[in-house]
Parts: C-alpha cells; sequence; structure tokens
C-alpha cells in the first residue's frame, strides 16, 4: 500500500467519479481505476461500488475512509517535523555554562534565540569549563558557555574578554588609591574560588600575582563567585574578579587593576562542530548576531 493510493482513494471518495477524480489529480482515468483497483487487491475487497450512473463507497470504504485521511495527516505531518528539524526549528538542546555566563550573556543570547525558535526545547547546566569540555567530548551536552577558550577537536567562538578588577571592602585602605597595579597587594589576604571549582581561573589569578613578583597569600576559597564577594565584604580579604562580577554588590568598591596584560576572563561558546544538530548552528547564528567578531 503507498500514500499515492491513499491520496488516489481520498480523491475518489469526494468526487465520486473517476473521471471528475483522475482529472483533479492529474493522471488519466484508466491509470487512476488501475491504481484503485491495486489498493483493493492488497486490502482484500471492494471500496467502491461502481455503476454506469454513478460511484459510492461500500461499507468497507466508508470505514476505510477515516483511517486514509489520517494516515495522510500524519504522514504530511511526519514530513513537516522533519522538516523542521532538518532546519533546526525543533529539536532539543543541552547547553552548559559557567556561573557568571548567567549575569549577562546567557540570557541574552536565550531571549533572541526563544523569540526565533520556541518549539526547541533547551535543557541548561551549570558546569565548569573543564566539566563542559568532557561533556562534549562525551556528546551528553551539545554545547556550552566556557570561562576560556578550548582547543581541538571542540569548535570555539569568542564571545568577551574582561579584564582584571579588585573587590575591596569599604574602608579599606586603597579604597583611595587611584590606580592598583599588581605589585600593591603584595601584603593582601586574597579571598578566591577554589581550584577544583575554576582551575583556569584559579591559576591565572596566582599567574597574575607571580608576575607581580609574589605569591599570593590565600587566606579562603570558596565554590562561587558570590560567597568570594560576601568574605570581601565582611572584610576577610580582597578579590581579583574579573570585570563584570563588579556588578553583583552594591556593599564593595570595585578598581580596575594595571599592571597586568593577562585576561581574567575569556568568555567563549565551546560546541562539537562533527555532526553538530542543525539546532546548534541556528544558535551559533544568533550567537554571532549578539557577539560579532
Amino acid at each position: 500500500m503507498e500514500l499515492r493510493q491513499i491520496n488516489y482513494f481520498i480523491t475518489v471518495a469526494e468526487e465520486l467519479h473517476f473521471r471528475k477524480a483522475a482529472d483533479r489529480i492529474g493522471i488519466s482515468q484508466p491509470a487512476l481505476s488501475q491504481q484503485i483497483q491495486q489498493l483493493e487487491a492488497e486490502i482484500g475487497g471492494e471500496l467502491f461500488i461502481r455503476t454506469k450512473r454513478k460511484v459510492s463507497l461500500t461499507e468497507a470504504g466508508k470505514a476505510f475512509l477515516p483511517e486514509a485521511i489520517s494516515l495522510i495527516t500524519q504522514s504530511v505531518r511526519a514530513v513537516d517535523i522533519t522538516r523542521k528539524a532538518f532546519s533546526g526549528l525543533i529539536g532539543e538542546l543541552t547547553i552548559g555554562f559557567v556561573e557568571s555566563a548567567t549575569w549577562d550573556i546567557l540570557p541574552s543570547i536565550l531571549k533572541i534565540y526563544r523569540k526565533l525558535y520556541p518549539e526547541v526545547r533547551i535543557s541548561l547546566l551549570r558546569l565548569s569549563t573543564a566539566q563542559q569540555v568532557k561533556q562534549l567530548a562525551e556528546n551528553k551536552i551539545h554545547g556550552g558557555i566556557v570561562g576560556y577558550p578550548v582547543k581541538e577537536p571542540l569548535s570555539c567562538y569568542s564571545l568577551r574578554e574582561e579584564s582584571y578588577w579588585v573587590a575591596l571592602p569599604a574602608g579599606h585602605s586603597l579604597t583611595t588609591v587611584d590606580m592598583i597595579r599588581i605589585e600593591d597587594l603584595k601584603k593582601e589576604a586574597f579571598i578566591t574560588t577554589s581550584r577544583e571549582t575554576g582551575q583556569f581561573y584559579y591559576d591565572s589569578m596566582v599567574k597574575v600575582c607571580m608576575d607581580g613578583g609574589f605569591s599570593p597569600m590565600i587566606v579562603q576559597t570558596a565554590n562561587e563567585i558570590y560567597t568570594v564577594l560576601s568574605l570581601v565584604s565582611c572584610g576577610i580579604g580582597i578579590a581579583l574578579i574579573h570585570e563584570s562580577a563588579k556588578n553583583l554588590r552594591n556593599d564593595i568598591i570595585y578598581k580596575p587593576l594595571y599592571g597586568t596584560k593577562q585576561w581574567a576572563y575569556q568568555f567563549s561558546f565551546a560546541w562539537k562542530e562533527e555532526n553538530a544538530a542543525p539546532a546548534v548552528k541556528c544558535l551559533m547564528e544568533v550567537v554571532k548576531e549578539i557577539y560579532p567578531r
């Protein structure tokens, strides 16, 4: 049984006239009759009562008609869904992100993407950059916003680079200094995220201090930047942060750090180019529109 034959049956059932049905389909009447006969032979009985005066449906034909219409409707829907999937209009996306991407990068991307592709289901996972790299390699996520550029075989698109700032508790002596340089922090107590939470950020911060001629005196670590800043506000120590983090609390003094050429954070979007789902490619179009190079 072919969908073409079912379409022919429906047309004849609607017209109840073989010549009119053949004209509507665009084939000859004998060819149409032959196709209907083949369909009847496969089903096992007549679908139409044919006389010289009229054509009507048999009881079996009446029973078959709604099912035939349902089959065609379902086939059209299946083709439509598949075409949408090919074009990235529907599907599923699992996206990883580092904590700081939630402050503005992730919301700005999702706001536009959801308007353009409302039928794509999105799952979001907060993961460190290292965790995202691992899950991308294992095909557990489709893409992710990472804190530093990743290497092949993954693809990487740079979003934004952020410089270092110093977070100081209110009343700290350095809050009155116009330009804070890395060497000014030699005797300071540092609060930072743990290396397990973000190896790249931790190692980068230590390197900045080492380049300034000293090893940082780390008095406390935390699993997230919010906790780090809370501890700074309590006067336990200072913190080196990336620029966008300075908007998280308003009871802390933030100063740009001079004397270092190293970026604190390099936001990028990472994905696996090989066999990337159409929805991922559509997401990348949105990403590149918001963050053009």
